[in-house]
């Protein structure tokens, strides 16, 4: 399993921080798909998958001291795939699609067969480190 902030999800950390003329949008989505290709720095899509879903979050996402939490929930009608990626977009959901370029960091590697047997919930925690 791998997690990468792609070069795309860096800039808009960035220019959100420094008020740029890009007017980035704040992370608003998170989408799970059935591509095996594992996320590389490049990459500003998700790269035209057989199958996405994607959600806005639960709940406004929370931070406690260097980590962000993000949580979404899949419902039994929802992504009743193998879901092998997860990721987060700084788009709102009904935008998210296999080619927008809103990827902004993602975890690959997993292996999940999603069925209207039950929903579920994904949560990922984003943090920061000082490497100094």
């Amino acid at each position: 399993m791998a997690t990468i902030v792609v070069n795309r999800g860096l800039q808009v950390a960035v220019g959100r921080l420094s008020s740029t003329a890009d007017s980035f949008a704040a992370l608003q989505s998170m989408a799970v798909d059935d591509r095996s290709t594992a996320f590389v720095a490049t990459d500003t899509s998700l790269g035209s998958p057989a199958n996405v879903a994607a959600k806005a979050f639960d709940a406004t996402p929370t931070r406690s001291a260097q980590t962000v939490t993000h949580e979404t929930t899949f419902a039994t009608t929802e992504a009743n795939f193998t879901i092998r990626r997860i990721s987060l977009h700084n788009a709102a959901a009904g935008s998210v699609n296999g080619t927008s370029t809103t990827l902004c960091m993602g975890v690959d590697g997993q292996s999940l067969t999603k069925t209207s047997d039950f929903s579920v919930k994904f949560i990922l925690r984003v943090t920061t480190t000082d490497q100094s």
